[in-house]
């Protein structure tokens, strides 16, 4: 088990591609387990399909790197949310969230125990608007977004909605929260932040914007505790070398 003490938690990011070229696929897709197989079949698109596969079979390989074993040896569990879990039985601390966005994703890893919530949408132009907004946003969110000049609106309506969702997955309870029961700190200068919450304590929790490392993407994680620290890792499409922040060598992935 590995904990930090004495210091900030520390978080691990890994961005990845989920569109990758064949071969990649090829070599991921055996990682899977029987039920992963099986629920790969189901998607009606090919593109889908092999995204999930790209997904599950990375996040394996992660988490397998830090805990000390093969990709296929992890166990995951899922609650009654739908949200997967390292299985208990492998006695580790480790705590995890992926988000993905079309062919983009995020993965957040942390070894303290902390709880985490990761959320990545790639901006579309024309997707947000006043109706979307009012449906899934607080009313003092929907305040300040209206309250932003025009050209700034879109970027801003990403920011909060990556925020809110990275705060509803550390939950673990997803939309089974009301989604105007908090609110989040998103307007141009603004340090991200979960400003207040009726469904616990808004100062138990740091944020941190994702989106430098994302282009293109508002990103965001949130976790349980004091401010963390960053180590970013960039996971290459074509062979599963991992790039990162941290060390100046890089690691490969099976």
């Amino acid at each position: 088990m590995t904990v930090v003490d004495d210091g900030p938690t520390i978080v691990d990011i890994y961005t990845f591609d989920l569109d990758v070229p064949t071969t990649r696929v090829a070599a991921l897709e055996p990682l899977l387990d029987a039920d992963e197989r099986a629920r790969a079949e189901r998607f009606h698109f090919d593109r889908h399909r092999l995204r999930y596969i790209v997904g599950r079979a990375t996040l394996r390989s992660i988490l397998g790197a830090e805990i000390g074993i093969a990709p296929a040896e992890v166990r995951l569990v899922v609650t009654s949310h739908g949200r997967p879990l390292l299985d208990p039985s492998h006695g580790h601390e480790l705590r995890f969230n992926l988000a993905h966005s079309e062919g983009i994703a995020v993965l957040g890893v942390t070894t303290s125990g902390a709880e985490i919530g990761v959320d990545v949408e790639v901006i579309r132009p024309g997707f947000a608007d006043d109706e979307i907004a009012e449906r899934f946003f607080s009313p003092p969110e929907v305040t300040t977004l209206r309250a932003l000049a025009p050209n700034a609106q879109e970027a801003a309506f990403f920011r909060c909605w990556t925020r809110k969702e990275a705060y509803l997955k550390a939950l673990g309870g997803g939309l089974s929260f009301p989604l105007d029961d908090f609110g989040v700190a998103f307007a141009p200068g603004d340090a991200p932040a979960l400003v207040w919450s009726r469904l616990d304590d808004p100062t138990a929790w740091s944020m941190v914007d994702l989106a430098p490392l994302c282009p293109g993407c508002a990103a965001a994680t949130i976790v349980r505790g004091a401010r963390p620290a960053i180590r970013h890792h960039k996971v290459d499409a074509q062979s599963g070398a991992i790039a990162s922040s941290a060390t100046p060598a890089a690691r490969e992935l099976p």
